[in-house]
């Protein structure tokens, strides 16, 4: 039976084969939801990806008062290396929840402010069959903005992440350099990480189309097997849209 230790977690990351490169973190999507009044209600659902991995998010946003608003991300990837054998694969998820505040500076802009805290998972393993089953969290502060007109958006937001690693099992045959990697990881934990999030929808009220550009802007990215970006492609919609009433045409 293969050694094991006690480990702190990757998170949201991908363990690929030998050949390959390892992550042990990727950003999810920096979501910049259009609030301006009590009641709003945002959905959305996209693909995500980036080098040598790819999967999906689903995303919400909820003003129950003026002012005020709840966000909830979900967020799954797995490898997509061509050469993954069924002994050889990765497979992470993230679940995270958020309060905020959105101001609606004017009919086409508005600002917010959410700070959250996500837990998940990610299960790996290698081509010699060692496994690992870790658990980790991460807090948030993430101030934005998104400007809306009639047929485009665009929406901009930072992200200062608190990364804690909790707990899990890793199999000491993964060998080097991944141990170092895990080790460094280990050491700096908590880790703050920053990043930055840009998109561009197009589309008209109630369904948007979005794209958009994921940066982890740590300075020691590489030495912790971070990856350094992800993109998406988003189908938005406004929930809220279908049972407001709207001003009569002309």
């Amino acid at each position: 039976m293969a050694t094991k230790r006690s480990c702190f977690v990757w998170i949201a990351a991908l363990l690929l084969c030998d050949g390959c490169t390892h992550y042990y973190y990727a950003p999810n999507s920096l979501q910049t939801p259009f609030l301006q009044q009590r009641g709003d209600t945002r959905v959305s659902l996209g693909f995500i990806g980036g080098d040598e991995f790819n999967g999906f998010e689903a995303h919400a946003a909820y003003s129950p008062i003026r002012y005020g608003a709840v966000m909830v991300n979900y967020f799954q990837v797995q490898s997509n290396y061509s050469d993954n054998t069924a002994s050889d694969w990765g497979r992470g998820r993230l679940t995270e929840v958020a309060l905020g505040a959105y101001y609606p500076a004017h009919k086409y802009l508005s600002f917010s402010l959410f700070a959250g805290w996500g837990g998940g998972r990610v299960l790996n393993s290698y081509t010699d069959g060692a496994k690992s089953d870790l658990h980790f969290e991460r807090r948030f502060i993430q101030p934005g903005f998104a400007v809306q007109g009639k047929w485009a958006r665009v929406g901009m937001a930072f992200r200062f992440n608190r990364l804690k690693y909790l707990h899990g099992d890793i199999d000491l045959e993964i060998g080097e350099p991944h141990l170092t990697t895990i080790g460094n990881i280990e050491e700096a934990s908590p880790v703050y990480v920053p990043e930055f999030g840009l998109s561009f929808g197009f589309g008209a009220r109630p369904i948007w189309i979005d794209l958009g550009i994921n940066l982890n802007n740590s300075y020691d990215a590489s030495k912790l097997g971070f990856a350094g970006s992800t993109t998406r492609i988003t189908l938005n919609c406004e929930l809220d849209h279908f049972w407001r009433k709207h001003p009569a045409r002309p």
